[in-house]
């Protein structure tokens, strides 16, 4: 079964029985005080906005309070009581979907407009006047991505602060953002990945020069997502170019063996392994127009492998999620299935977009997890999780 583009659709997945909606915030102890921190100040704030507006919605579906705080923007009333910030029953629980319903921007916002606005974030990661909303909040739910939220920056400042929030720790995000520094490691492990070379910002000619990996080649910023800054070359003379569009993202471009073959990506919440999906598109790479853009791509869940290959690349997924230490929550891993018949690996997230037309969303739905419930999930993870780490330092304390 395929599922287009496009933020408006509602597609049935056939063969996957409805799950039965709990009653609202039901598999929570009581109804929670969450801060879904969105926005940022990067080229993937509008994939960011998309998220946390579709999880906002759908946690107040479930009878939480929950905050909208764009970790960019301070607040429009300064000094205002946090409990303000927090709402609840914009949507009815009956009119929640399975699916994540919020704008689905195509166009990365301005570079130039984003480095202004982030000289005044605390730490380079949230606007003065909104750290009291996110103390007031039993938890924080991250929903900000590109080098802000994915590269341990939003992790650790949080850390600071002692609060609790939803994905993995800042180490995990810290490794997964650098591309390079996962391959390195997976395939250390025994993961088929693709051959590759760091082209450092301010050292093209110097480091190219290094360049024995065959063409063509993939090229893309080291540290970065949504597909940004992504070109396919065939000629060598078109990599610096290429390098340097990377490396406005990077700064460091990373050059890699182009690998023929079909898109698989394949989400993950702590040892559950979801429906592999197949990403299919007209155009020549699946970039960034072709992730938001709709009708440019569809989905294909369950993708239509055998029985053997789908099992292989669930048990890869797993064994990425395992190796990277990320833990009792989310991940979302590519791979490319060649020619040959084996799965490559490319990278992880684990902090997948959460968008209407993300791939996170859609393969835990077709296991029966509808979005509602697949955000209450991570928010119950992260909370047992400080409740684990909060009982350790008791007992230690004690000792």
């Amino acid at each position: 079964m395929q599922v287009s583009e496009h933020a408006g659709d509602e597609p049935h997945l056939g063969g996957v029985v409805p799950v039965e909606r709990p009653h609202p915030a039901s598999s929570l102890p009581r109804p929670r005080r969450i801060a879904v921190l969105t926005g940022g100040a990067n080229t993937e704030r509008n994939v960011s906005i998309s998220s946390g507006t579709a999880v906002v919605r759908a946690l107040r579906g479930l009878g939480h309070a929950v905050a909208y705080v764009d970790s960019a923007s301070p607040p429009v009333v300064p000094d205002q009581d946090p409990e303000a910030a927090f709402l609840t029953t914009e949507v009815e629980e009956e009119d929640l979907g399975d699916r994540p319903v919020a704008p689905t921007a195509t166009a990365p916002p301005d570079l130039e407009a984003l480095a202004q606005v982030r000289e005044g974030q605390l730490s380079g990661v949230l606007a003065p006047g909104l750290l009291p909303i996110l103390e007031h909040a039993d938890v924080v739910f991250i929903a900000v991505f590109g080098d802000e939220g994915e590269s341990g920056a939003t992790q650790r400042f949080l850390d600071e602060h002692g609060l609790t929030y939803t994905g993995p720790s800042a180490a995990v995000c810290e490794l997964t953002f650098d591309k390079a520094a996962t391959k390195r490691r997976l395939r250390s492990e025994g993961i088929l990945t693709p051959d590759w070379l760091v082209v450092r910002a301010g050292h093209l000619e110097e480091d190219l020069a290094e360049l024995d990996v065959p063409g063509p080649w993939i090229v893309k910023p080291v540290a970065g997502g949504s597909t940004i800054g992504l070109s396919h070359v065939e000629d060598a003379s078109q990599l610096p170019a290429a390098c340097e569009l990377a490396s406005a993202e990077g700064p460091d471009a990373l050059i890699e063996r182009f690998v023929p073959g079909r898109d698989f990506t394949i989400g993950v919440l702590g040892d559950q392994v979801f429906a592999v999906v197949e990403a299919i598109t007209d155009r020549e790479l699946y970039d960034y127009e072709a992730k938001y853009t709709p009708g440019e791509s569809r989905k294909q869940v369950p993708a239509e492998l055998t029985e053997e290959q789908t099992a292989e690349v669930k048990r890869l997924t797993l064994e990425v999620h395992r190796l990277l230490g990320i833990g009792d929550t989310s991940s979302r891993a590519d791979f490319r299935l060649g020619p040959d018949g084996r799965f490559t690996f490319f990278e992880t997230n684990p902090l997948p977009g959460l968008t209407p037309t993300s791939s996170y969303p859609i393969s835990a739905l077709a296991e029966g997890i509808e979005f509602p419930q697949l955000c209450e999930e991570l928010v119950m993870r992260a909370l047992r999780g400080a409740e684990t780490v909060g009982t350790a330092g008791d007992a230690g304390a004690g000792a």
